[in-house]
């Protein structure tokens, strides 16, 4: 039978794709640690890994078991997290992942949280919602804010908890054409350049669906994963952008904020595995999240 010791050896070789600096990590021999392996691999009757002289990947087999590890391990580490809460009060680590658009205001509600519960350490990843489902379901996220919940499977089941609604609006420079303008239909749009935001991004398909349903091609001139990146773009005339209102109201460098019509808007959730109970510190979490409603208006 597997043990929690032979996975933990596994998922480090798996994540480092290389024997020596996963030996670095569990800081143990190299060679002892190519026994554990290929004993796991005898134990399992498959091999987990191809190697050769230039590189270690994983088999077919071996990336199958990665999946079960990274779950396995975090439940196993959930379990000790909830009886340490138990024996010693409320207390553990919590893996979040955050959307962007929501780190400013995130930070102002973890500050609060830390400090009505000292003893829970929050872990903050920013990810865009294709990453942090999948953070989910790998067990290498407890929650997360996600913008929009995936098709709910048999064994792959989130629960969420709803933050509230908030527009997206058009930045644009100052001195630029629509910088002076209260509102604008989204169609205006058409041709215009844009700061996008990469493949994953559900706040890039909503500014595209929103485009396209005005019947406006858009033409993206630039693509960034960061808010700050695209607002520095637009504050020097290279491009405009969408996003929301809350990130574009934030202080930093100059533009100009404008509604759209129709006003596209995005709704992110708490989300959590649906098959795991929440240990105390989790727990803890969802309850204060649902005593802030206004996270996103």
């Amino acid at each position: 039978m597997m043990g929690s010791r032979q996975l933990e050896y596994f998922r480090a070789v798996a994540r480092e794709l290389h024997f020596t600096r996963a030996a670095e990590a569990l800081r143990i021999a190299q060679p002892a640690l190519s026994q554990q392996i290929r004993k796991l691999e005898r134990q399992l009757g498959v091999a987990l890994f191809e190697r050769n002289n230039h590189r270690v990947e994983l088999t077919p087999a071996g990336a199958a078991l990665l999946e079960h590890a990274e779950r396995i391990l975090a439940d196993m580490a959930a379990v000790e997290d909830e009886m340490r809460g138990w024996a010693e009060g409320t207390r553990g680590r919590i893996r979040l992942g955050g959307a962007r658009g929501l780190t400013a205001r995130l930070a102002r509600l973890l500050a609060e949280f830390s400090r009505q519960y000292p003893a829970i350490v929050v872990e903050l990843l920013e990810m865009n919602t294709e990453e942090m489902v999948a953070g989910l379901y790998g067990g290498r996220l407890d929650a997360a804010t996600v913008v929009r919940l995936p098709p709910q499977e048999e064994g792959r089941r989130l629960s969420f908890l709803p933050l509230g609604e908030e527009p997206l609006v058009l930045v644009t420079a100052p001195s630029g054409p629509l910088g002076g303008k209260y509102r604008v239909p989204v169609a205006s749009l058409d041709g215009i350049d844009l700061v996008c935001y990469p493949q994953g991004s559900v706040i890039r398909e909503i500014v595209l669906s929103a485009l396209a349903d005005a019947g406006a091609t858009p033409h993206i001139r630039f693509e960034t994963r960061e808010y700050s990146t695209a607002r520095a773009m637009v504050s020097v005339g290279l491009a405009a952008a969408v996003m929301p209102r809350s990130v574009a109201e934030e202080p930093g460098q100059p533009v100009g904020v404008v509604r759209l019509d129709p006003e596209p808007t995005w709704a992110p959730s708490l989300a959590w595995p649906a098959g795991r109970r929440p240990g105390p510190a989790l727990a803890a979490f969802i309850d204060f999240m649902a005593r802030h409603p206004d996270l996103a208006s």
